[in-house]
């Protein structure tokens, strides 16, 4: 699955021979669906990982009447409880956006999207829970919503570093505590 083979090698680190043996498709079918390896990452990108965040981060929230809890039990689920093997590996749409926004303006577009619809869609939850009574009226939405991400993103940065599911847990409080005055 060429999903793996990028998330743990990185897009630049995995060749379009290792991505072709973990599938069946031959080589010829490949360059048949993708003209380039680029193009493969277009697509990753902007279906794989659109669909994911979607997956892990916002469709969630729905559940919950109080979009606050939803996102520290998103946290929890995604960050601190990932899998041992995944522990080292960080978010997969931030290393993709580290390692081709700077060298791609194209993956830049595509990324920039899918952060963008991660951050509203979170905004979205905490503006829906403003009106419902479960957060205080004067929650800066927008401003929140991009702290969150950041936050979440940030943790999976430390995880993939540190690999101390202490320092996760510790940064799921840290983010209850931040979010907490904001809930009635």
């Amino acid at each position: 699955m060429s999903f793996l083979e990028i998330y743990q090698n990185s897009f630049q680190g995995v060749s379009v021979d290792q991505i072709v043996k973990k599938t069946k498709m031959t080589k010829g079918a490949f360059f048949h669906h993708f003209p380039t390896k680029n193009a493969l990452g277009y697509a990753y990108a902007d279906e794989l990982l659109r669909e994911m965040m979607m997956d892990r981060w916002i469709k969630p929230l729905r559940a919950y009447k109080d979009p606050v809890q939803g996102i520290l039990h998103c946290f929890k689920k995604n960050i601190v409880e990932i899998p041992e093997e995944f522990l080292g590996c960080g978010c997969p749409l931030n290393n993709l956006c580290q390692e081709m926004s700077t060298v791609d303006p194209k993956f830049r577009e595509i990324l920039s999207s899918v952060m963008n619809m991660w951050i509203d869609g979170t905004r979205e939850h905490l503006e829906r829970g403003k009106q419902e009574g479960h957060l205080h009226k004067n929650l800066n939405a927008s401003q929140m919503a991009q702290y969150i991400v950041t936050a979440q993103e940030g943790a999976y940065g430390m995880g993939k570093t540190l690999r101390d599911r202490k320092v996760l847990q510790s940064l799921h409080a840290a983010l209850k505590e931040h979010l907490e005055p904001y809930r009635i």
